[in-house]
């Protein structure tokens, strides 16, 4: 297996998911407001709309892998940004609350032909390192959240009422250079080749049923409830405390700069001390970061709240992601993460409609962010039944190059 340059990938891994999580999921957050007021939607329809998104995702991620296998994961990475930076650039032309959802689903369905087939290069060049790896690719979601609260409000002052309009237009223009990029750099790995008994071995047993991947599917999935919820609300619970649009967008920045570095950050940790204990670490401070502007609804509370959340939120993500990659031979290491994901894709299903929906009928955002708190507090409890060990990975493993792998 050649040895593949790591800041190249690094770098592709970045641009992907600065436009697949931070420009199509991340940043709606953001223009909500704007595309709520522009559009007259209620709470409850702006949430449908990042629900909208979950449901493209969860409906096609089931098939991602099956295509990644048939077509190779590249082309399936560049497909799906591609298509999300055509729907990026749809969305800056509707009018209506179904033509938004309709753009809001192909997001998602151009996000869940992207992000597992990235996972699974990146993991299948860099199998020792793929804690860091998947921390770097991860933190594109971060620097995408910061792109998006910095333009703010510069594209709300220049073109008013119809500047998220022009956002989404850029984000889509950002976006096809995204989708050059990894046709440029990226290339499939080989593959880890079954030894005769693993390869009597169910599928279903190995993966599906596997006592740890239902673990970590299941703290997965309470991650993907739980994150959705302040990225779709925290940004108008700020402007409702009567903090200026533009102070409110320089507080999300903040959450942004530091979830750049919260993966990076959280995969070296983890390699040190383990991923179960930086896992465990990173959702006590999440949780206690949605708890904060709560009870402090003021500048300060929020600014440390999103200090707090910016630096743990991509780490408890790309944590779980390598986690799921090391509880079985590495050869099923693809379907666990594809098995997992549809988990985590359910819990971003129920998130933002349902913390819409709570906003509306309950107790408003506050009572949103509290149901984010608990269910972070709920995956935190689960943690502490993941084995501390997980399958070693081998350090001399029979591998067979992808038909469709080529050198760069």
């Amino acid at each position: 297996m050649g040895e593949q340059p790591v800041w190249k990938y690094a770098f592709a891994s970045v641009m992907v998911t600065i436009s697949t999580l931070g420009f199509a999921r991340m940043s709606y957050g953001i223009l909500m407001p704007f595309m709520k007021d522009s559009l007259s939607l209620s709470y409850e329809q702006a949430g449908m709309l990042a629900t909208t998104n979950s449901i493209g995702y969860l409906g096609m991620v089931l098939f991602a892998g099956i295509l990644a296998a048939k077509w190779g994961s590249r082309k399936l990475v560049v497909l799906g940004t591609f298509i999300v930076a055509l729907s990026l650039m749809y969305l800056a032309s509707v009018h209506s609350y179904g033509a938004a959802l309709t753009g809001m689903a192909l997001l998602g369905i151009g996000t869940a032909f992207t992000y597992t087939p990235l996972v699974n290069i990146i993991v299948g060049w860099f199998p020792h390192r793929r804690g860091l790896m998947i921390g770097f690719m991860v933190s594109g979601l971060g620097l995408g959240t910061l792109i998006s609260s910095t333009l703010v409000p510069f594209f709300t002052t220049w073109f008013e009422l119809e500047g998220w309009r022009q956002l989404w237009f850029f984000y889509g223009i950002l976006s096809v250079l995204s989708t050059l990029t990894a046709l440029l750099i990226l290339r499939d790995p080989p593959v880890p080749l079954l030894n005769e008994g693993q390869k009597k071995q169910s599928l279903w047993k190995e993966v599906y049923l596997h006592k740890r991947v239902l673990l970590v599917a299941g703290i997965y999935g309470l991650i993907g409830f739980a994150y959705l919820i302040p990225q779709s609300f925290l940004f108008s619970f700020i402007l409702e405390a009567g903090i200026n649009p533009y102070q409110a967008g320089q507080i999300m920045a903040l959450g942004g700069i530091m979830s750049i570095f919260s993966g990076p950050l959280w995969g070296s940790i983890s390699d040190k001390i383990g991923r179960k204990r930086s896992l465990l670490i990173t959702l006590i401070i999440g949780s206690f970061s949605m708890v904060l502007p709560v009870v402090f609804p003021a500048a300060l509370g929020f600014i440390i709240s999103q200090f707090l959340w910016g630096v743990t939120v991509v780490g408890m993500l790309s944590l779980i992601q390598a986690l799921s990659t090391e509880q079985i031979h590495p050869s099923y290491a693809p379907i666990a993460l594809g098995y997992v994901t549809i988990y985590f894709a359910a819990g971003q299903l129920l998130g933002p409609g349902l913390g819409g929906w709570i906003i509306d009928n309950v107790g408003g955002i506050p009572a949103a962010l509290l149901l984010c708190a608990g269910l972070l507090l709920i995956a935190f409890l689960m943690s502490f039944k993941m084995e501390k060990r997980s399958v070693e990975q081998p350090v001399a493993e029979s591998f067979v190059h992808s038909p469709k792998t080529t050198n760069p």
